[in-house]
């Protein structure tokens, strides 16, 4: 039985109704779908409950990862940041996450911003801009992350990252890549 994939995707701070930023991970789950893999979107959170929505997104790649599917999380701005703390959650289960793949996560370095790819990882990419204030954002590893780290400068403006076809295909490639190679990590 071959190998199954879950992509989680997932929206930036103003993502879904009634704003639709981050509408680039609603593109991308659709051809991830077409493509014939499992994939969700969510919000992050909200405005006032900044990565609010995290947990439950863990324990749903939790559920996914029991019924035997490999683990995919996506995400823009914000929602890349959600995406590694997911990851970082999954860890502390260890539970191993095949890709990750950040679309211009946020450069704040507080409470806010992306935590240090765990770990659990195996391969993580991160496609940044430096056009906008916004996003700028660029991945480092934690402690004992022995994966892969890609990270690449993109002349696309933050509000606009997501919805890149290049980068689209380029995800839907690394996804067919793991399939094909019948990657258990």
């Amino acid at each position: 039985m071959p190998i199954q994939f879950h992509a989680f995707a997932i929206r930036g701070l103003a993502g879904g109704p009634p704003f639709h930023f981050s509408g680039g991970m609603d593109t991308l789950a659709g051809k991830l779908r077409r493509a014939g893999f499992a994939c969700t979107v969510h919000d992050q959170g909200s405005f006032l409950r900044p990565y609010g929505e995290v947990p439950r997104i863990c324990d749903q790649a939790l559920g996914a990862a029991k019924a035997g599917a490999r683990l995919i999380l996506v995400g823009h701005s914000m929602g890349a940041d959600a995406a590694l703390k997911v990851a970082s959650l999954l860890d502390a289960h260890r539970v191993p996450v095949p890709l990750v793949v950040c679309f211009d996560p946020t450069a704040f370095k507080l409470v806010l911003g992306p935590p240090p790819v765990p770990k659990n990882v195996a391969r993580a990419i991160c496609f940044y801009q430096n056009l906008t204030p916004l996003g700028r954002g660029r991945l480092r590893a934690a402690p004992g992350f022995a994966g892969q780290l890609v990270q690449e400068l993109h002349d696309r403006i933050h509000s606009r990252i997501d919805d890149d076809p290049a980068l689209h295909a380029r995800v839907l490639a690394e996804v067919e890549r793991l399939r094909s190679q019948g990657m258990t990590r």
